[in-house]
């Protein structure tokens, strides 16, 4: 793989699509929020008595799917958790991730992707092996994620963090780290999950670059192919820092 992280964010095929809101009344903000991405936004209007808005997913006149607006409220206002050993159902915001797959944003805040990237951990977990690449800019945000990171070690994944700048904390057991001064470790946030053969289905990631402070550009995609290009890259650029 040659290349930057930034080649893979330009190399991305964008898939516009279309967003159809369905609600008594337009949902505050939403077609605003929505329209920081790469798709369409237009509202469809529910009997007043309708309790529950949803939206739906199009791309061209293929129909990919719907999900509730408590859900893609979740993905705006997340609440994200120390992962549950013990939970048993998926994240809730998978649904939504899933399709719009592949779709640029533009304006996320950390607290957002945060909320996606917790999605893809949680999928590492509830698999256990294969492999997890993650990427922190800096050390003090692996700090803040050191328990997620060691509860994760604790499975059989193969755990891989990466920043820029010196960690001078305890190293977590099970987990490598790859620490770069290059510049583009402290750019991007990424989290790739890279599963055996078997479960290539499971495979996730997703790639942002910091725009301006706190607030991100990227993708997260469930394309194996794109998954391994970007692991790939860190493998090569980065395996030995």
């Amino acid at each position: 793989m040659t290349g930057t992280l930034q080649t893979l964010l330009d190399d991305l095929s964008a898939r516009r699509r279309t967003v159809t809101v369905y609600a008594a009344d337009p949902p505050a903000d939403l077609a605003e929020r929505l329209a920081d991405w790469h798709v369409d936004v237009r509202f469809d209007r529910l009997p007043p008595e309708s309790e529950a808005g949803f939206i739906t997913v199009r791309q061209a006149d293929r129909f990919l799917g719907t999900v509730s607006l408590e859900t893609v409220a979740t993905l705006f206002e997340p609440t994200a958790g120390v992962l549950d050993a013990d939970a048993t159902a998926t994240g809730s915001l998978e649904p939504l991730l899933e399709l719009l797959d592949d779709t640029l944003f533009q304006s996320f805040e950390r607290r957002q992707l945060l909320a996606a990237t917790r999605e893809i951990e949680d999928r590492a977990w509830r698999h256990g092996q294969g492999e997890l690449h993650a990427g922190f800019q800096r050390p003090a945000a692996l700090t803040a994620q050191r328990e997620v990171y060691e509860r994760l070690a604790e499975s059989d994944l193969d755990v891989h963090v990466y920043f820029e700048g010196e960690w001078d904390a305890p190293s977590i057991t099970g987990v490598t780290e790859h620490t770069a001064s290059d510049g583009e470790l402290g750019q991007f946030w990424f989290v790739a999950f890279q599963p055996d053969a078997a479960a290539r289905p499971q495979t996730c990631g997703l790639l942002a670059r910091e725009r301006e402070p706190a607030t991100y550009g990227g993708f997260w995609t469930y394309d194996p192919n794109r998954v391994s290009a970007l692991v790939s890259h860190l493998r090569t650029t980065h395996a030995d820092a």
